[in-house]
Parts: structure tokens; sequence; C-alpha cells
């Protein structure tokens, strides 16, 4: 880490200290605010330590078994600033998160960087990137993108029956294939929009198809199209378990 850039954490170290005595000190203007204010920390501070420290000893874990199999290197790593950097973004996004989903897709960023980087491959903007992402969306975008990369695999998996008819749109196959989630079809309209903007998926259009370009897109009952860009694949290859 060169000199400006050890400057420029310990700045971020010394506003974040700040911020907190700032705030335990408007607290104690207040009838019991400051007590108040250590029991609220003391309670929230284990959770939070807990939760970091989980999601490292899972890392950890598949890091060494790694190591082990002669994949990647600790030490070599451990020297490497783009890996230090998205570790370290990737151990912050944890800890705010609480979603099966979205610890496995940062967990998984992390482990499928250190394949290319041992390979002296660049993937810091794409390893930041999509740990960026991974913050912004919920398990509900994962799901969509994963379901409408392969439509047919995920329907053959759920043995769903599609009726003959001239076609279906996005949101017929999905909430076929989850109908426990019918009841949050506008948010998967907008979860859906948002994947189209991330330039995720080739189409925004979830429900109704209208324009004669998207309706290369439609599916049939005996063919289920991808909906995924190769942009979308990357992703989902970063976010995806690599044995």
């Amino acid at each position: 880490m060169d000199k400006k850039e050890f400057h420029k954490q310990k700045g971020e170290v010394e506003r974040s200290e700040a911020k907190h005595k700032a705030l335990k000190l408007k607290s104690s203007l207040f009838p019991g605010g400051s007590t108040v204010y250590d029991a609220f920390t003391a309670l929230v501070r284990p959770l939070y330590e807990k939760r970091k420290d989980e999601w490292l000893y899972l890392l950890m874990y598949d890091l060494v078994r790694r190591e082990k199999g002669g994949v990647i290197s600790l030490e070599g790593l451990s020297k490497n600033d783009e890996f230090v950097t998205i570790v370290t973004k990737a151990i912050i996004l944890a800890q705010q998160n609480h979603q099966k989903e979205k610890l496995e897709a940062l967990r998984n960023i992390v482990l499928n960087s250190t394949e290319w980087l041992s390979k002296g491959e660049p993937i810091f903007d794409w390893g930041h990137k999509f740990l960026m992402i991974v913050d912004q969306i919920s398990p509900l975008h994962i799901l969509l993108l994963k379901t409408f990369q392969n439509p047919a695999k995920a329907i053959q998996e759920k043995k769903a029956r599609f009726e003959e008819r001239t076609g279906f749109n996005n949101a017929d196959v999905f909430f076929k294939l989850h109908p426990e989630l019918k009841s949050r079809s506008a948010l998967a309209k907008q979860c859906w929009r948002e994947l189209y903007n991330f330039g995720f998926v080739g189409t925004d259009k979830f429900f109704e198809v209208k324009d004669a370009e998207d309706m290369k897109y439609m599916h049939t009952h005996d063919q289920f199209v991808p909906q995924t860009t190769d942009f979308g694949n990357k992703f989902l290859n970063m976010i995806e378990y690599s044995k």
C-alpha cells in the first residue's frame, strides 16, 4: 500500500470514529440517551462481528482447501493489492447483509477472483463491479437471472408443464415455476427492469411483449428462450460456487 492510499484509508477510519463519537454525544443530550446508545451498540456489535466472523470462516475454509489442492497461493494473494481490496470490500458488504443468497454471492466473487489472479489475469474491475451490484440487488433478482439463463433446465427441474398455445412471456414462465411469488409480480417486474438496466438480460419486457423486436424473446410450449446476455452470464459465473 502506498503512502497516498494509507492516508486515504486512515482518513476514512478517522471520519467513521468521529461520526460514532458525535452520535454518542447527541444521544447524551436526552434523558437516558447515552445509556440507550451504549445498550444498543452492545447488542448490535456482537451480532455484527458474528456475521463477519461466520462469513470469513467459510471463505477461509475454501481458500485453505484450494491452496492445499495447489490451485492458489495464500501468501501470494495476501501480497496482491487487487485481491486485498476485493476481500476488504466483500467483508464490509457481508457485514451489511443477512440474506443467504447475497452472502454466498459475495463469497463466491472472492473465490472466483483468486483463480484469475493466480493466473496473472486482471480481475479487479470485474470483481469490484460485481460486488457493488450484489449490494444493490435482492435474492429475487438472482432467482430471476438464474431462471432465465437456462429456462428449459429450470422447467425440467420443476417438472412444469405448459399447454400448447401461441406463446408465453417471461412472467408466464416465472410464475408457473414459482407460483408462491405471484403476489409479488409488481416487484418482480421492477427487478426485471433493473436487471435490464444492468445489461444482464436482453429485453426489458417481463409481461406483455408488443414490439416485433422483442418477439424473439417469447417462449413456446416446446422452446424456451434464454434471456441473459454475455454480461449477465459473466455475473452468474462469478457469483456461483466453483469447486
